[in-house]
């Protein structure tokens, strides 16, 4: 049977070392985009300022070695990504602005067609039809509803 006086100075020990490993990271405080202070074990976003806080007194903080250049060289791999994302995302939007805008300019064109002719030709199935009286007023209704999905 084991000593309970040995499991706990082993058990302690084992907490002391994890404890240490851990302890040799720094902590970063930095504010975020609405203000608030964070405490991070890893960085915060790039071009974020912020204060690096060392558990561990006793020890200096660690020198830049190679390993920063290779975190250098991977948190400017990371902007490229960044960047790319965010200039797909802009091309993205402006494309869904046009499509809005074009989508506007029909729905208005179809809701003063439908407003100011009493009779509306269209074309179904190759032949032109006359809609009826209740379907130009229905589809009266959806023209206004795009409007006002469309053009606000």
């Amino acid at each position: 049977m084991i000593n309970k006086k040995a499991l706990l100075i082993s058990t302690l020990t084992a907490l002391t070392i994890s404890f240490s490993a851990v302890a040799d990271k720094p902590i970063y405080k930095w504010k975020d985009s609405q203000g608030n202070i964070k405490y991070t074990q890893s960085k915060p976003p790039r071009g974020t300022e912020y204060e690096a806080i060392y558990q561990n007194t006793s020890k200096k903080p660690p020198e830049d070695n190679a390993n920063s250049d290779t975190e250098s060289s991977i948190t400017a791999e990371q902007d490229d990504i960044l960047a790319q994302q965010q200039a797909e995302k802009q091309r993205v939007q402006q494309a869904n602005e046009e499509i809005r805008r074009k989508n506007c300019e029909i729905a208005k064109n179809n809701m003063q067609s439908l407003e100011t002719n009493q009779r509306i030709m269209i074309m179904e199935d190759g032949k032109e039809k006359m809609i009826s009286g209740e379907d130009r007023i229905a589809r009266l209704n959806t023209a206004k509803g795009n409007v006002a999905k469309y053009c606000n």
